[in-house]
């Protein structure tokens, strides 16, 4: 059985001398707690993978997240596999004493200066630790106990543990699929929750979880190389004017759109729209309309502003797809005044 040990109060000299584990943290040194029993065993485990997953869930059990401290592989010959698992408050944080640990404040005079960042920090010294190790010839493992005591109370949930809150491969091949969706990260972790009722998530985990697949999915790339790239992938036709490294305007649209703008060539419809994107760069939609009074999107295009300059290199894209039989008839704008002169230049008959 688990139970309570008392212990005396470390001194001031022995904290100075770092023999207090709790140091630098708001943990008690008045009692401390004995799990020994609950992970005792006997039990000869089938590899590796088989022994952390009997002790992890030993520990989330008793609601204590259990870490690999160290992997020894071991030589062959001389020393035997061996796993050291941990609590994940064992250790002592260690200080990192660079630039990026310092915030900058106002003082009472409204001067600068720099401060100390505050931080915090999880880790305690706790002493609990348990062995795994290999036995025979083969990958076959046995668990012992080298110390089952933690020095600080056992927390009752397990939300804000990012160990414990970790997605799943299959979860993560949900949200990846999810986002794809557009869906929203809170969406996200409500379905996960339905689906597991023991999951610990939080949103702050899923951020980080579409943070990483997007890193993995750009590959290096910028975000428009990226979106350049996904439009060669879908088999988009893009055209693009760049002024030295930055591009300026970017038209785009599909094969089946311009193949359906072929047999429904008389009425288009483009206006523009904004706050589409966080760089504020006008979108304008160019929409076609069918025999039975249905819209079709035609194209797309971010220009870096409303100038006659834009419509006109826009437009002038949408004229080489198109063949002289099937010139639109009747164009609707908003009575942007650029946009009609462009229209007036590319397209005289409409």
């Amino acid at each position: 059985m688990k139970g309570e040990i008392e212990v005396r109060e470390a001194s001031n000299e022995e904290q100075k001398q770092g023999d207090a584990p709790t140091e630098g943290n708001n943990v008690g040194t008045k009692c401390v707690m004995d799990y020994s029993d609950q992970f005792t065993t006997y039990s000869i485990f089938n590899g590796r993978g088989a022994l952390l997953k009997w002790a992890r869930a030993q520990g989330k059990m008793n609601n204590i997240v259990i870490v690999i401290k160290m992997s020894d592989y071991g030589v062959e010959g001389k020393r035997r596999p061996q796993v050291i698992l941990a609590c994940e408050r064992s250790g002592n944080y260690k200080s990192c004493k660079s630039s990026e640990t310092t915030d900058i404040r106002l003082d009472a005079n409204s001067d600068i200066k720099k401060c100390a960042r505050d931080i915090g920090t999880k880790k305690c010294g706790c002493t609990f630790l348990l062995i795994g190790v290999n036995i025979g010839d083969g990958d076959d493992r046995k668990l012992e106990v080298v110390c089952g005591v933690h020095n600080h109370p056992i927390s009752k949930y397990f939300q804000g543990h990012s160990i414990v809150g970790r997605l799943s491969k299959e979860e993560n091949a949900l949200l990846v699929d999810m986002s794809k969706s557009l869906m929203k990260p809170k969406d996200i972790l409500i379905t996960l929750k339905v689906r597991d009722a023991t999951n610990v998530s939080t949103m702050k985990t899923i951020y980080n979880a579409r943070i990483r697949n997007r890193t993995k999915e750009f590959a290096g790339r910028t975000q428009m190389q990226q979106f350049l790239n996904k439009l060669s992938e879908h088999n988009y036709i893009p055209w693009h004017m760049t002024s030295g490294d930055i591009v300026t305007n970017l038209f785009w649209t599909h094969h089946i759109n311009i193949e359906i703008l072929h047999a429904f060539s008389h009425v288009l419809i483009m206006d523009c729209t904004y706050k589409t994107n966080r760089y504020c760069f006008p979108l304008l939609q160019i929409v076609g309309v069918t025999s039975t009074n249905m819209t079709f999107s035609v194209a797309y295009v971010y220009m870096n502003a409303e100038k006659e300059d834009n419509y006109t290199w826009a437009l002038t894209a949408l004229r080489s797809l198109l063949d002289d039989n099937c010139l639109p008839r009747v164009i609707v704008t908003d009575r942007e005044l650029a946009l009609m002169n462009s229209i007036t230049s590319i397209f005289p008959k409409a």
